[in-house]
């Protein structure tokens, strides 16, 4: 059971919080810009097209609901990613931002680049919240990740499929048709084999 102790947060951890809060809703803004051009780049590919369209539904809604739950906690003038881009994630939004890519793989590429970025921010914003008592931020943290994670991992499943394609389109000779199944089964399985839960889980006992 878990127990939302909000109230209870003194005036410091309010602000932490909030720093963090403005810092991804400024990330997500950055990658949304970002998929928006995307939506055009990806139209000759209906496959990495609609995992587009996708990602940038999941971005904007994040983007929004951590807008409303910044009114809640609250925001802080000179924000670091707003005012000089001195955060990391100020400096990964700076660089999501300015991604010109060609070749639709490429763009996936940088998605996910800017996915991961995401998700090492949310689960900061995740134990910071869980360590200051604040489970309404934690649970929508959780809820980011999840998003970001989830496409992080579609992208490693239709990324061959994408490379496949435009080695054809651009007159490569295939000698193995067979090779995005297998980069799939060699990516599912080198995830599986450096999985560092259980080395977590004995690191804490």
């Amino acid at each position: 059971m878990t127990v939302d102790n909000s109230t209870a947060i003194d005036e410091k951890g309010q602000k932490t919080i909030a720093d963090y809060v403005g810092d991804m809703v400024a990330l997500e803004s950055h990658i949304e810009e970002a998929l928006d051009r995307q939506l055009t780049e990806t139209k000759e590919d209906p496959q990495a097209n609609a995992a587009v369209q996708r990602f940038h539904d999941m971005v904007k809604s994040n983007r929004d609901a951590l807008k409303q739950h910044q009114e809640e906690v609250g925001s802080t003038a000179g924000n670091p990613i707003i005012a000089a881009g001195a955060s990391l994630l100020g400096v990964a939004a700076g660089v999501i931002d300015k991604i010109r890519t060609e070749g639709i793989s490429k763009a996936l590429r940088d998605d996910y680049t800017a996915f991961n970025h995401a998700c090492i921010g949310y689960t900061m914003l995740h134990v910071t919240a869980l360590a200051l008592g604040d489970q309404r931020t934690a649970d929508l943290a959780a809820r980011g990740l999840t998003g970001h994670a989830s496409a992080v991992q579609e992208i490693n499943h239709i990324m061959a499929d994408v490379v496949m394609r435009e080695l054809e389109k651009d007159g490569h000779t295939v000698a193995n048709p067979a090779a995005a199944s297998q980069n799939r089964e060699a990516v599912d399985r080198i995830w599986k084999q450096t999985d560092k839960s259980g080395m977590t889980q004995q690191l804490s006992s």
